[in-house]
């Protein structure tokens, strides 16, 4: 017996977002990296940060296909903004694998607060 499929009348397609930019933030792990997707017509459409779209992928040449695939649809690679965190070493496959896709990307050191709360550093204590 087939399963009639289930009407959401709040949920709305996301388009493709052809003319805006895409924000991808990359928590940076030793075997898996987390990417949050984050643009202007995301950000309307989920109404908060937390809910926006998210993505958990191997640390490999497969999960970076697999990253670039969900970018792509979401927006052109021309449109792509990426900001990851500069964890040892780690980082550093994903980043090439990205530049050789004309991709923008910038790393930052992230440290711990006193309350352990993340704080962006320049490199400087």
């Amino acid at each position: 017996m087939a399963k009639r499929a289930v009407q959401h009348a709040d949920l709305k397609a996301v388009p493709m977002l052809l003319n805006e930019s895409l924000y991808v933030g990359i928590d940076i792990g030793k075997a898996k990296h987390v990417a949050g997707f984050l643009s202007k017509t995301l950000l309307e459409r989920h109404e908060r940060f937390e809910a926006c779209p998210s993505l958990v992928f191997e640390n490999s040449r497969q999960g970076f296909r697999l990253l670039i695939e969900r970018i792509r649809s979401l927006a052109p690679l021309e449109h792509i903004f990426v900001l990851m965190e500069r964890t040892g070493h780690y980082h550093r496959p994903l980043e090439q694998y990205l530049q050789e896709l004309d991709i923008t990307c910038t790393s930052c050191m992230c440290k711990v607060g006193l309350q352990g709360c993340s704080k962006p550093t320049n490199g400087m204590h």
